[in-house]
């Protein structure tokens, strides 16, 4: 029996070797799901698979005046080998944690969780418990809680990974924590990497070159402020390219796209190539180009920066023909919106204008010409005082108040941005953050903003619109002016030439390589959610709207190279914004820019097929200008009208009256005729 019982021990043995024991937080399955374990009561720990003891335990002699406390820390073992990005928030986290009392049973106590995950520190408290009761349940849950990521999303390799549980009881008492996992952590990584695994190409430095051939294919990363470099002969060639394509990793984590320096062998600077960088999808490929350059050994060097990563494959040819603009002939050169790339219309399209003053004359006109109608005695008090006079009220309010309260809510407040001051600040912003000095968090939040408005912040647009078509679903689609004349291209160069003071030397650098490929990203996406969202349920008659809405944090779409739509109206709920975000990002976005004698932009758009009217929630931010009276134009008729009935129908029994009284005092009496 004991030989027996020693077999199934080593068995079980065997089976818990051949389990993964990395530690680290992956993006793989079950890659971000921890398990509280216990060797012993003093040594406790976070692994990925279920080991140690079953129950630790422990008593504490407390009371109301003198409470307990109890600490247990938990640190990941085997640590951090992989370099991972955090989500947003903590799928769950249970723990199965049980107090004995003397009197009142078995239950839980409260208690706080500090979780560090790399530089995030968040602290969790469970909810105000209830008092002890045999028949409750045991252990708190956490599910869906935002993690504290002011300092960054990353996790690199090395990186501590703890939990400590703090709770208090204030009673005499018995705890357990139930482990073997009965206690657990979930977290979901939606991107991780190997950066040993990647970095292939070492040993390299500036000093120390590789020697390779120009046309073999090169793997490697760059790690942090590293050096690559290789040393190849260049044979006579009319034009040399060296490509690199650079893999997707999250936009904090990427290096620099900008140039990176040829040498001669001797350590002179080749003159700098033009340069077209590419971003098709999460991909981005940087295309050097340099004409009749001599034969000779060169060195090749691609420098990192501090606390960035990235993977590349490079070649170089002689010669390379590829889809999309490879040089600068090949670009159109201008880069505008394309408005309504979706179309929902029923073929009923109405033309907007805003309020005209000139229909506020013939009103006037008609109210002096009424009023002077009151210096006229009137054949009945009844119809003067309960139609004439309510008329002209009504006339006065349609044609005169109503008009100029709309005329005053058509005019752009100060706290309002209309469209064009709207793109000015989102391209200042993603300038600003695009500097190779903003933090990684503040990076994030910028570039993920819808329209640059970060949550808790309020977007208030004033906008003109030029006309509105029916849409399938009877609603109407609002058609902003001037909106297919946005020139994506020169808000990108304009803000690029007033920050550099019209001066750009040396080729374009990182900032400016980043900024164009994000900008240009992000004006086109802010633009088709706009347009998307610019839907009214009635048909509207009055050309400007105004936007009025705070904005909140939500989930971001994309990819995390290029997040978006991080923000939504807080009048759209989450499930409605989320349906809005899948169906509407479009299939592929390619921005191309090159790094010419003449800089130049390109933008190719795969829009999506998946977006249908009834992907549009309703946006109730969105009102246009309006009077106190509905329908003003036609009341206003509707009065002059009756007033006007009114008048001809006094102007009648005044004329009757006087040929009555005419006809009376020309009658021949009985005394007319004895005179």
């Amino acid at each position: 029996m004991k030989k027996r019982t020693g077999c199934i021990s080593i068995v079980v043995l065997l089976c818990m070797l051949a389990l993964p024991v990395s530690g680290s937080l992956t993006d793989q399955e079950n890659g971000g799901k921890l398990y509280f374990s216990c060797e012993s009561d003093d040594n406790c720990q976070l692994t990925p698979v279920p080991i140690g003891e079953e129950i630790i335990s422990g008593s504490v002699q407390a009371n109301p005046l003198m409470t307990e406390s109890v600490a247990i820390e938990f640190d990941m073992v085997p640590a951090q080998t992989e370099l991972a990005v955090l989500p947003e928030t903590l799928d769950e986290l249970f723990i199965d944690l049980r107090v004995q009392g003397d009197a009142v049973g078995v239950y839980t106590p409260e208690m706080d969780v500090k979780l560090i995950i790399g530089s995030s520190v968040t602290d969790l408290e469970s909810e105000d418990s209830a008092l002890p009761s045999t028949g409750g349940g045991t252990g708190h849950r956490w599910e869906d809680t935002s993690l504290n990521l002011d300092k960054g999303r990353l996790l690199w390799p090395g990186d501590a990974v703890r939990a400590r549980i703090v709770f208090t009881v204030d009673r005499p008492s018995t705890w357990e924590l139930h482990l073997r996992g009965a206690s657990f952590l979930k977290l979901d990584i939606a991107w991780s990497e190997n950066v040993g695994a990647k970095d292939v190409d070492e040993p390299t430095s500036a000093l120390q070159p590789k020697s390779t051939s120009l046309e073999d294919v090169h793997y490697g990363a760059l790690v942090g402020d590293d050096s690559d470099c290789w040393s190849f002969s260049v044979e006579s060639n009319e034009i040399m390219r060296i490509l690199i394509q650079w893999e997707d990793v999250p936009l904090e984590l990427q290096q620099s796209n900008g140039i990176h320096r040829l040498r001669t062998s001797g350590g002179l600077q080749v003159a700098a190539p033009e340069v077209i960088t590419k971003a098709e999808g999460d991909e981005i490929l940087t295309n050097y180009r340099w004409r009749a350059l001599e034969p000779g050994d060169y060195v090749f060097c691609l420098n990192g920066q501090i606390d960035r990563f990235q993977p590349y494959i490079w070649s170089g040819v002689y010669a390379v023909e590829s889809s999309g603009p490879t040089d600068a002939s090949e670009f159109e050169g201008k880069v505008s919106y394309e408005a309504q790339f979706f179309d929902f219309s029923t073929g009923e399209t109405e033309d907007l204008t805003q309020q005209n003053g000139v229909m506020l004359f013939p009103v006037i006109g008609f109210l002096i010409f009424f009023a002077a109608q009151f210096y006229r005695s009137t054949t009945s008090t009844r119809l003067r005082s309960f139609v004439f006079v309510p008329a002209i009220v009504l006339l006065f309010l349609s044609g005169i108040v109503s008009p100029l309260w709309t005329m005053a809510d058509e005019s752009q407040s100060e706290s309002e941005w209309s469209l064009e001051q709207l793109l000015d600040e989102r391209v200042k912003q993603l300038w600003d953050v695009s500097s190779p000095a903003t933090p990684e968090a503040t990076m994030i939040e910028h570039v993920g903003a819808t329209f640059g408005i970060r949550n808790g912040e309020d977007l208030r647009l004033w906008l003109n619109i030029e006309s509105a078509y029916e849409r399938e679903d009877g609603r109407w689609q609002l058609i902003v002016k001037g909106l297919d004349n946005v020139r994506i291209d020169q808000l990108v160069f304009n803000q690029i030439s007033e920050s550099r003071s019209g001066r750009i030397t040396d080729g374009l650098d990182e900032q400016i390589v980043t900024f164009s490929i994000i900008a240009t990203r992000a004006l086109l996406l802010d633009l088709m959610m706009l347009e998307a969202l610019l839907v009214v349920d009635e048909q509207p008659s009055n050309s400007i709207h105004h936007i009025d809405t705070a904005m909140i944090s939500t989930s971001s779409f994309g990819s995390l190279s290029s997040p978006t739509w991080a923000t939504r109206p807080a009048g759209i709920d989450d499930a409605s914004w989320k349906r809005l975000q899948t169906s509407l990002y479009p299939e592929r976005i390619t921005v191309t820019l090159c790094d010419c004698e003449l800089d130049l932009l390109d933008l190719q758009v795969e829009y999506s097929n998946q977006f249908g009217a009834e992907d549009t929630p309703p946006f109730n931010a969105l009102r246009t200008t309006s009077g106190i009276i509905p329908y003003t134009g036609v009341v206003a008729i509707v009065s002059i009208l009756v007033c006007l009935a009114i008048v001809v129908n006094e102007e009648q029994r005044r004329r009757k009256a006087k040929q009555l009284a005419e006809a009376y005092a020309s009658t021949s009496t009985i005394w007319t005729s004895l005179f």
